[in-house]
């Protein structure tokens, strides 16, 4: 008897960085070593990028776009990819928030195909005119197309409750963790970080995108006030890319800010899998100053914790879950540098407190109860 067949659509994939993607990407793997044929359907967000590929057995479908529209894409090839793609899986699993996500619902419910939607975030995009008309349609299609299936998944009650979007169908929403997996560490990878970072030195750090959402700013603003309170030397490294898609403006502000603080900050760039291991092993505390819901969990948050690193984390629905849940950190006011800063020394100076429920953080975040959760909702 042949795999079932399951198609995952979402705007981004891989080597996109971002909560979603590695979200998708880890679930897809986890269902394929359960015997399912994977297909994921995005956009060709990169010009470099096939159209079409094999990645660790997963089949990858790139569509050409036209336009680009601040995050999102205009795309008739994905439409056409649409109707070949549903109609030979057996059931079509999209991430929200997509604009075109709407297109394989409507398509998946001609075919009666079964349709379960994730809805990772809310998007909060800067203010502007225009963004304000974008984020209206994108939240349209993003509720239509949560109306069209059969089952909607998202990370937390806490985030739903307050998600301006969510609200509208709360009655159909099922709630499971992402699928966190531990980060490998390899010595070699760490030896190499040591080096850029410095031995003998309190290191805490901060990995994602250099966007808006991510609340930088607050994390470099408080390094003044952490000078007066610490009274030790510290770095801070931060990895992830450097230039996220739509956010020149935001990018400047943070490089003008890293030349002010240039001797206590380390950017690392893009990290590879083989590195992020290495990565938490040299913190002493992971920081996420995020400052609105397009962050609605932090899964790096997780992994630091499953590697003995205790948090700092804004007090954002959902994403203050992981240290709500462990107590290994604590939650702070949005966008507030000065406490920002006495939460990161606190942390920094009594580390052993925060660290004392490893086994409750492994033990809650089993990627193996979200995989049975998944294997479950396909199979109903």
């Amino acid at each position: 008897m042949p795999a079932e067949r399951l198609l995952f659509s979402l705007t981004y994939y891989t080597p996109y960085i971002s909560g979603l993607t590695f979200y998708v990407r880890n679930l897809a793997y986890l269902l394929k070593k359960n015997g399912y044929q994977i297909t994921i359907l995005a956009m060709q967000h990169d010009k470099n990028l096939k159209f079409r590929e094999t990645i660790d057995g997963i089949r990858i479908v790139r569509t050409k776009t036209l336009l680009r529209i601040s995050k999102g894409f205009l795309s008739t090839d994905y439409i056409k990819q649409s109707f070949i793609e549903v109609a030979r899986h057996n059931t079509i699993i999209i991430s929200l928030p997509q604009f075109e996500g709407i297109i394989p619902a409507i398509i998946c419910k001609f075919f009666r195909k079964k349709l379960i939607v994730i809805y990772h975030c809310d998007v909060v995009l800067p203010r502007s005119g225009l963004n304000f008309f974008i984020q209206w349609i994108l939240d349209f299609s993003n509720l239509l197309t949560l109306k069209l299936a059969d089952a909607v998944v998202t990370n937390s009650e806490d985030f739903a409750i307050n998600s301006q979007v969510l609200t509208r169908v709360i009655q159909k929403i099922d709630y499971v963790y992402p699928p966190i997996i531990k980060p490998i560490l390899l010595d070699r990878e760490k030896n190499l970080l040591i080096k850029k970072t410095g031995r003998n030195l309190i290191i805490f750090g901060f990995i994602g995108r250099i966007a808006t959402d991510k609340g930088v700013e607050y994390l470099l603003e408080a390094i003044p006030l952490i000078k007066k309170q610490l009274n030790k030397d510290f770095k801070i490294i931060l990895a992830g890319p450097p230039e996220p898609v739509g956010e020149v403006d935001y990018r400047y502000k943070i490089q003008k800010l890293a030349r002010q603080y240039k001797n206590n900050l380390i950017f690392l760039g893009q990290l590879k899998d083989t590195q992020l291991g290495a990565f938490y092993s040299i913190l002493d505390a992971l920081v996420l100053p995020s400052v609105n819901s397009t962050d609605a969990f932090g899964m790096v948050q997780v992994e630091a914790m499953m590697t003995d690193v205790p948090v700092v984390v804004s007090d954002l629905p959902g994403i203050r879950i992981p240290v709500k849940k462990t107590g290994m950190g604590i939650i702070v006011p949005l966008a507030n540098s000065q406490k920002l800063a006495e939460a990161i020394v606190e942390v920094l100076l009594n580390k052993k407190k925060y660290i004392s429920k490893i086994e409750l953080v492994r033990k809650e975040f089993d990627r193996q109860k979200t995989t049975d959760f998944f294997l479950r909702l396909i199979k109903s």
